[in-house]
């Protein structure tokens, strides 16, 4: 049963605050944060449960890095910003 952990609870190195493995297993367009790993592998056996409830595709794209990194979406928000800024002056 995939909800067989969802009750447990850790402390989230992005957040920086207590959440439950549900979030965890669903935080990534309901597939598991790419972390989940690091994350949960001391308390349960977490590679033998993504294998058990997730396709080898799921897997992959769960876990893989980012397309983009926090700092390369905040620097291409703050220009965004800045340009449609500047074109309201105009």
């Amino acid at each position: 049963m995939i909800e067989e952990h969802d009750a447990l609870t850790i402390r989230c190195p992005q957040l920086g605050g207590e959440v439950p493995f549900r979030y965890c297993r669903t935080v990534n367009e309901g597939l598991p944060c790419r972390q989940v790993i690091i994350c949960w592998e001391f308390r349960f056996a977490i590679r033998a449960f993504l294998n058990e409830h997730y396709s080898v595709d799921q897997i992959e794209r769960a876990l893989a890095s980012p397309a983009k990194t926090r700092i390369q979406t905040i620097v291409e928000l703050v220009e965004k910003a800045r340009k449609s800024k500047n074109e309201e002056k105009r």
